[in-house]
């Protein structure tokens, strides 16, 4: 895990401070908040769970998990792909260091008449990165800004033991019991 980041989260799920009571989704696990709704992001046509996105306060958290080789962080390769493929469809992207290191902020077009304002970042563990892409107000307003860096900071990455190749996304499902729309699965 980053350094700088060892003792603040988020954590690898074999590490003795991380938090425990936890909503556990496959290998993305975080503690509940009654102020946050959490979403299941399914693929079209293969009904597989590829992001779990978090909202609050009109600002929205997605989170993803992928695999990378033990001891070495694919965040800076990673960051050079969405560059290189933002930058390929015209989209402005600019990089700056932030609370979980280099980060991207992008406007990505979702309607003509308006685009999405984005920041994306991530934090390495043991074997495993976890990107975040914030939206919404906390682009521009401090609570929920702080709000969700501190959300996401309480993640807790559980790699597994399936040998993977780096960026392969880590296997999510939903927690036994959880009430899924008709029709998703």
């Amino acid at each position: 895990m980053n350094a700088e980041f060892a003792l603040n989260g988020p954590y690898d799920s074999s590490d003795p401070t991380a938090p425990v009571e936890l909503a556990v989704f496959g290998s993305i696990s975080f503690v509940p908040s009654p102020l946050v709704t959490v979403r299941a992001e399914v693929e079209e046509g293969t009904g597989r769970i590829v992001a779990l996105t978090f909202d609050y306060k009109e600002s929205t958290l997605q989170v993803q998990a992928f695999a990378s080789s033990k001891g070495e962080s694919i965040w800076e390769s990673v960051l050079e792909d969405i560059t290189g493929s933002l930058s390929d469809q015209g989209i402005s992207v600019q990089r700056q260091i932030g609370p979980f290191g280099t980060e991207l902020l992008a406007e990505i077009p979702v309607t003509k008449e308006k685009p999405k304002a984005v920041r994306m970042f991530a934090a390495s563990g043991d074997r495993w990165l976890l990107r975040a892409t914030m939206s919404g107000r906390a682009l521009q307003e401090i609570e929920p800004r702080t709000f969700l860096e501190d959300f996401f900071k309480g993640f807790v990455v559980n790699r597994g033991e399936l040998p993977l190749p780096p960026r392969e996304l880590l296997p999510l499902e939903l927690p036994s019991g959880a009430i899924a729309p008709k029709g998703t699965f």
